[in-house]
């Protein structure tokens, strides 16, 4: 039987090792590096390539917000010209099975891409599907000399994360704050946003939004695609530069450094994590919703304008110390029930929610005020989205 002594002298050992152990995959998991690396390189230099040159507009537009950071996107540069075509390769699978959520993205693409052209100097005339025969040509955007306009939606290209953490449940929102985010769509005429901002109404659209994610997980298809984008390590963030990550969840630094440094959960684990994080804190501490609405939401060309709008949204609440965050489970899942062909149960409840036979329900999201600052997701370079 060791003595005491040769006791501690394990016991310190073992402690070393563990403590090397967690320091090692520390560092792999880049712990230390937040916000580092190549995958990361787009967001700071967006706007010091290319000056005065189309391509420094594709800088701004590879920054938008899209359905699970998929990055669903192509560009052809000219000299006059940006044309922007959907990347069928990049859809989200099950979780997306008419593209709705990629047509929106690409929606926030094109509008970063219009806010660079004015404060590059270029006067622009953007075209949606230019070309009939070719629903990957989103959109052709035609450049000419103009003057230059920085708005401040411009200015918070670089700053506008999807913040998935918890806000503050002790200050509201104003009405003029609704005001303003819906005069931002005044040419947008396919589309439009509805506000829910009462208790009982948040109270039930809360409710179904859980559901909805409940039932995205007892969908062995959906919840294996929702799955593929999200990348676990530091090598997966770094290669691929796309998907969601522990960084961009906004969670307390020590459950963050906790979540990379643990070993890996289960499929079943992670579910699990995504429904109560739904439930208790983007449900929970929602301050209000908006619903984007469209004429047709089944048509790509509403779905872009959709996207539009809740950029340019999301780009003025930056500025005022605004969250946002898409909670697109209720429209997920009555686009499945669709695809399947079954009882179209949240389908309906999209269309009580509006409740306007003018409008169909497009994307729901939350905001308020952060109680937590959002991170960057990885961006791929510019180089990997130009196309000859």
């Amino acid at each position: 039987m060791p003595n005491r002594r040769s006791f501690l002298k394990i016991a310190a050992g073992a402690t070393g090792v563990l403590g090397a152990t967690v320091a090692w995959r520390a560092w792999d998991q880049g712990v230390f590096s937040t916000g580092d690396g190549p995958a990361y390189g787009a967001w700071k230099t967006w706007d010091s390539k290319s000056a005065g040159s189309p391509r420094r507009l594709v800088h701004a537009a590879i920054l938008a917000a899209n359905p699970h950071n998929s990055q669903p996107w192509r560009f052809r540069v000219a000299p006059n010209r940006i044309d922007l075509f959907a990347d069928h390769s990049r859809n989200i699978g099950a979780i997306d099975p008419y593209r709705r959520e990629m047509y929106i993205g690409l929606g926030c693409a094109a509008e970063n891409l219009v806010l660079a052209a004015a404060a590059e100097g270029f006067e622009c005339q953007i075209a949606l599907f230019p070309n009939p025969a070719d629903v990957t040509h989103v959109a052709r955007v035609e450049l000419a000399p103009g003057c230059k306009i920085i708005s401040p939606l411009y200015g918070a290209i670089p700053r506008r994360h999807t913040n998935r953490g918890a806000y503050d449940t002790t200050r509201a929102l104003d009405a003029a704050v609704f005001d303003e985010l819906q005069a931002l769509g005044g040419d947008l005429r396919l589309v439009s946003v509805r506000w829910l901002a009462s208790a009982e109404s948040r109270r039930q659209l809360g409710e179904l939004i859980v559901q909805a994610s409940e039932a995205i997980l007892s969908d062995p298809e959906q919840s294996r695609d929702s799955a593929a984008w999200f990348r676990a390590t530091w090598q997966q963030i770094q290669e691929k530069a796309d998907g969601l990550t522990v960084d961009a969840q906004a969670l307390p630094a020590w459950m963050r450094v906790a979540a990379k440094v643990l070993p890996p959960v289960s499929q079943e684990q992670a579910d699990r994590i995504w429904l109560d994080a739904t439930r208790d804190v983007h449900v929970a501490t929602a301050a209000a919703y908006g619903v984007l609405v469209a004429r047709d939401p089944m048509d790509n060309a509403n779905r872009v304008q959709g996207g539009r709008l809740y950029q340019r949204m999301h780009l003025w609440a930056e500025t005022k110390g605004i969250a946002m965050h898409p909670l697109n489970q209720l429209p997920e899942r009555a686009d499945r029930e669709q695809s399947l062909r079954i009882e179209p149960r949240f389908g309906n409840a999209l269309k009580e929610i509006v409740s306007d036979s003018g409008w169909r329900a497009l994307m729901p999201f939350r905001l308020g005020y952060p109680t937590r600052v959002a991170l960057a997701s990885p961006r791929r370079d510019v180089e990997q989205v130009i196309v000859g």
